[in-house]
């Protein structure tokens, strides 16, 4: 029991600093889920493309350690997007809309290896499909407001789970601008597997409707990248 009671506890610790907050909490009285997912789905209806510098911080529970990157991600809404990691990294992670493809360069320039499977097979690309314009908030989510005040935001926390079962993760939280003049902006996505897991992006110095060319969701390993 003490060793469960710690691993809860150490757990708790880490997903309180990533964002997470308990399982209870539920938003004071005030603006609804329904009007805060409106303002979300309403603003990204609008938008064509996103670009943002992200920051990253990925939880394993078994390991009991965070990892943390930073890269530029760019969407291409319905369906496409691409993050490249920064820092020295090289990773790419793409997605044409059908088919993803993620890339990491070899040690002292090696051409590195490469994977590619369907978007709704991975993770992140599914999770993130009310950004890409492949999900709709009040079609493919049951959501609820979170109290923000146990999140350490000052906005509002959406929380949303998917109608149907999703391999790749179980429940997602929105942290959302509650500034009217940018109302439905989504500045921070925590991801939770079935495992425990947690994958946070926060978004920063973030552009809509720029023009961003479709080649940009078109990448070809470099020859010589070995396909895992």
């Amino acid at each position: 029991m003490k060793k469960t009671t710690t691993t809860l506890a150490a757990l708790t610790a880490v997903a309180i600093a990533l964002g997470a907050a308990p399982e209870d909490g539920e938003a004071q009285a005030g603006t609804s889920a329904a009007q805060v997912a409106a303002q979300v789905q309403g603003f990204y209806d609008q938008t064509r493309t996103v670009q943002t510098a992200f920051y990253q911080s990925h939880y394993d529970r078994i390991y009991r350690r965070t990892t943390r990157s930073r890269g530029v991600l760019t969407i291409s809404r319905p369906g496409k997007l691409r993050f490249d990691y920064l820092g020295g990294n090289g990773k790419v992670v793409v997605s044409d809309g059908a088919l993803m493809t993620v890339y990491e360069p070899g040690d002292d320039g090696a051409a590195g290896q490469y994977a590619q499977a369907p978007v709704r097979e991975e993770g992140i690309p599914s999770a993130l499909a009310f950004l890409t314009g492949d999900a709709r908030l009040d079609r493919d989510f049951t959501f609820r407001l979170r109290d923000a005040s146990d999140f350490r935001w000052e906005g509002h926390v959406l929380e949303l789970r998917p109608r149907r079962d999703e391999p790749a993760y179980r429940r997602v939280f929105l942290y959302v601008d509650d500034d009217p003049s940018t109302a439905g902006v989504v500045r921070r996505v925590l991801i939770q597997d079935h495992d425990g897991n947690l994958n946070r992006f926060d978004f920063q110095r973030m552009r809509f409707n720029r023009s961003v060319a479709e080649s940009r969701f078109a990448f070809t390993p470099p020859q010589g990248a070995r396909r895992i």
